[in-house]
């Protein structure tokens, strides 16, 4: 009996470690939940922390008189040559353009705004410069003229007339038309300086109306060396008066444009049908430099007692040779 009493009960002891067991879950529960809440303040504590503000800089206030400080970049030093490297590049950098450089422009004179008609008489074939044997076959386009044809000479540098002849106007009468000739000549000289002249006159009196020239050089011998040549704009020109325009008391204004070779004025002559001259003079041709487009006025006196008609004529002097460079008239009625 007494041994049943103090005999321990198995089931007595399993009941007791369930019961210690159930009592020291709570316990560690417990501390689980307490390190939880401390890592949930700490969480806490850093969210507020971050979302505090900054605070701004302190002010710097400069002085109006107080010059503003550029922090330059620094310059790298070669250590062998002991030069300063410059810094290298960045998007920051500007770009270097390099122009090139051209002289400054200058002023350019601006010719007469003037329209100039086509050369009245022009030849064609040889051109300027040109190297001619004889014949020398000569093409060119003018007119009108007297009995529809023109006439054409050579003259040498020294004056002579190596040859002269006459062409008709491949037109109908009063029209400009084609022309062409051969002129022959002789020269003693291997090469020579001369020029082909070309005249037309007026259907009235037969007095020169027109009258151009072309410098070429002859050759005794060797090749001929022919330069073509275009049909372009009269050299001289007269727009006051017009042909056949009555003038009457004692004076005429002159006016009309062109260009010239040489610096040397224009010469004006009034001529009768006769051959007198009833008045003359000469202007300076208004041109920013010689061989470029200008114009001229002048007013010419003459003299006549009856009515009569005349020529006005402009014209340009060899200055090399007597004779002319290039000659253009109107025709006109004078009267006291």
């Amino acid at each position: 009996m007494n041994e049943m009493t103090t005999r321990s009960n198995p089931r007595s002891f399993d009941k007791r470690a369930i019961l210690a067991s159930e009592i020291s879950i709570p316990t560690t529960l417990t501390e689980k939940a307490r390190s939880g809440k401390n890592l949930l303040l700490i969480l806490f504590a850093l969210v507020l922390s971050s979302c505090t503000s900054r605070p701004d800089p302190p002010m710097t206030i400069v002085a109006p008189d107080q010059a503003e400080t550029t922090l330059l970049a620094p310059v790298a030093v070669d250590p062998i040559d002991g030069e300063s490297v410059p810094p290298p590049l960045t998007e920051a950098t500007p770009a270097i353009i390099i122009e090139p450089s051209f002289p400054a422009p200058t002023p350019t004179s601006i010719p007469p705004s003037v329209g100039v008609p086509l050369e009245e008489l022009s030849i064609l074939s040889p051109g300027p410069g040109s190297m001619v044997n004889s014949p020398i076959k000569v093409k060119g386009f003018g007119g009108p003229s007297l009995d529809n044809r023109v006439q054409v000479r050579l003259i040498a540098e020294d004056g002579r007339l190596l040859s002269t002849g006459y062409s008709f106007l491949y037109s109908f009468p009063g029209r400009p038309g084609l022309f062409y000739i051969q002129m022959p000549f002789e020269s003693q000289l291997v090469a020579e300086r001369a020029w082909l002249e070309v005249r037309s006159f007026d259907n009235y009196f037969g007095m020169l109306r027109h009258l151009m020239t072309v410098e070429v050089t002859i050759l005794s011998t060797g090749s001929d060396r022919i330069y073509p040549a275009i049909h372009g704009a009269e050299k001289l020109t007269i727009f006051r008066p017009r042909e056949e325009n009555v003038i009457a008391g004692g004076s005429v204004l002159i006016q009309g444009a062109g260009w010239v070779d040489q610096d040397v004025p224009l010469q004006i002559e009034i001529i009768n049908q006769a051959g007198d001259v009833l008045g003359s003079g000469q202007v300076e041709l208004d041109a920013p430099v010689v061989g470029q487009l200008g114009t001229f006025s002048v007013e010419i006196a003459y003299q006549t007692s009856v009515q009569q008609w005349a020529r006005i004529g402009v014209y340009e002097l060899h200055d090399e040779l007597p004779g002319l460079v290039h000659y253009a008239s109107v025709g006109v009625w004078l009267e006291p």
